[in-house]
């Protein structure tokens, strides 16, 4: 999948996904989070994700990273596993 049709298919995702999904996925997530976390400080960084993924690229955390923090929160994560750019598990 090419970089631009990535970014399109999460933010289409993540738009499309609503308040009821994040509810329902949050708590399923929270555990390998909370894993991934290694600074504590709830988000995930490229570093601690490639710890988890080692083939993690910087392009294709970019294209998780919807609201382009530099960092994943638990809604991002949980999109990119929902849309098989993750696996669910690491």
């Amino acid at each position: 999948m090419r970089f631009s049709q990535l970014f399109r298919s999460v933010r289409a995702y993540s738009l499309a996904f609503g308040i009821t999904g994040v509810c329902l996925m949050t708590a399923a997530f929270a555990a390998e989070d909370m894993m991934m976390d290694t600074d504590g400080d709830g988000l995930i960084s490229l570093a601690e994700l490639q710890f988890a993924y080692p083939e993690m690229t910087q392009e294709i955390f970019a294209a998780i990273d919807a609201d382009g923090s530099g960092a994943l929160d638990e809604l991002e994560l949980s999109v990119a596993m929902e849309a098989g750019i993750l696996p669910s598990e690491g």
